[in-house]
């Protein structure tokens, strides 16, 4: 079993230049910084995702040490994924931020895509987690790469080997209600299209994928044949409001519960899974992120998180101007699902509020939060539980596309607190997005 590095590892996209930056967490001394700079990366990059690998050569997954890579979307034209390997992430580079800066990133393959994808997601997953990566799915050596944006999805294999994405998709997911020919050919296809169209892919214990589409205003759910990674689609299910654009979609480990963050409104809805087989989602209740008599036109929807035990929901919505400073919001996931299970119909009001945080600034496009790995529930069993019996203390790392901060936050089972924060080093390439600062897009623990 691996040990917890004292020194941890975080790589962060950009909304507005082609850069990947390195950074190094001391969880001692609470000092973020900036180890290196990756430049030409081919962004910028609206999100990450990590794959773990035995080095080349090495058959067996349970060995140490792996190989990690790293998949990126990006903006540039031609839409394409990427692929990059972590190199000298070893035990030596977690002892220090010194011994952190030779840690790097390696081009290993780009492949080129349909239509601009806002999310990529790996199967199997990197490590075992009862939220993101892996949802208590278990971890091995990643096999397929998912992606989703705009008007299309795809499915391409992993090269066991080396873990770069193999050219040549698998299988395309059209998203569009008109899935013929002639409606992709005339579909938007560039980053526009993320914001109406398909915005992210997460797949459950129970080998369903949900895919959060704004412009249906819907979850579309997908059966996954574990056997290739190929999508059957099997149902569309409705926001419970018009206008709410769901942008992400999370299970819960057991596979019971979907929740899913609207950017247009702010909300997570709670969605009962009440048929596996068919995939039916039944909506059970909305947990507003807002606190009461926000202006919510003023805010948009970001990012839904369970936390690494399993007890708490957290949302992210941003202010859709400097002037206004965005929310985290979180909830008793052990008290709202015993409410829910002792009604037999919707409550849409139900308060199982924790806290709620405000962010230090709008969050711009961000805002977008990720918790870092637990160690201890790293082994290669598959999760059995919905909740990590241990107590909550953790660390989430927060980007900033306003002013360019990557902050790191500490939560303690209730309650949000920043204890560290850095500030990209570069300027916006005006051709590549808007933002004078270089506007952090999302964040992924690499340790």
């Amino acid at each position: 079993m691996q040990t917890c590095p004292r020194v941890r590892q975080i790589l962060t996209g950009t909304f507005n230049t082609a850069h990947l930056h390195l950074l190094a967490f001391d969880t001692l001394t609470h000092t973020l910084t900036l180890t290196s700079s990756i430049s030409n990366a081919q962004g910028p990059h609206q999100y990450l995702a990590l794959g773990a690998s035995p080095p080349i050569g090495q058959q067996n997954f349970e060995a140490g040490p792996r190989m990690k890579t790293v998949y990126a979307t990006t903006w540039a034209q031609p839409p394409s994924l990427s692929a990059w390997a972590i190199t000298d992430l070893d035990e030596d580079a977690g002892s220090s931020i010194e011994h952190s800066k030779k840690v790097d990133l390696k081009w290993l393959s780009t492949v080129n895509i349909t239509a601009t994808s806002s999310y990529v997601h790996v199967q199997p997953p990197p490590y075992e987690s009862i939220t993101a990566p892996s949802y208590g799915l278990p971890p091995g050596q990643p096999q397929y790469l998912y992606s989703a944006g705009g008007p299309t999805g795809e499915l391409h294999l992993i090269d066991q080997q080396t873990g770069a994405i193999v050219s040549g998709k698998r299988q395309e997911f059209i998203f569009l209600r008109d899935s013929g020919e002639g409606a992709l050919a005339n579909a938007d296809k560039t980053r526009k299209a993320l914001r109406y169209g398909a915005h992210n892919i997460d797949i459950s214990v129970d080998q369903l994928a949900f895919v959060a589409d704004l412009g249906r205003n819907a979850i579309l759910t997908y059966r996954r044949d574990p056997s290739d990674g190929t999508l059957t689609f099997l149902t569309e299910t409705a926001s419970p409001r018009e206008g709410d654009g769901p942008r992400h979609v999370v299970p819960s480990p057991d596979g019971r519960w979907v929740f899913s963050v609207t950017e247009h409104t702010s909300f997570v809805d709670v969605f009962e899974v009440s048929d596996k087989i068919s995939g039916t989602l039944i909506y059970r209740a909305s947990l507003d992120i807002l606190p009461e008599g926000s202006d919510r036109s003023t805010f948009r929807g970001d990012t839904v998180r369970l936390s690494p035990s399993g007890r708490a929901i957290l949302a992210s919505t941003r202010g859709k101007t400097p002037a206004t400073k965005g929310w985290i919001s979180a909830w008793d996931l052990a008290r709202l699902e015993d409410d829910l299970l002792r009604r037999t119909g919707r409550d849409p009001k139900v308060s199982v509020l924790l806290s709620r945080w405000r962010t230090p600034t709008s969050g711009g496009k961000a805002n977008a939060i990720e918790w870092a790995p637990r160690y201890a529930a790293l082994s290669t069993s598959p999760a059995t539980s919905k909740e990590d019996t241990r107590p909550d203390d953790d660390w989430a790392v927060l980007t900033d596309d306003a002013e360019g901060y990557v902050l790191v936050l500490r939560w303690n089972g209730r309650d949000l607190e920043e204890v560290a924060r850095t500030k990209l080093p570069g300027k916006g390439v005006p051709a590549l997005g808007e933002g004078e600062e270089e506007g952090a897009s999302h964040a992924i623990w690499l340790s």
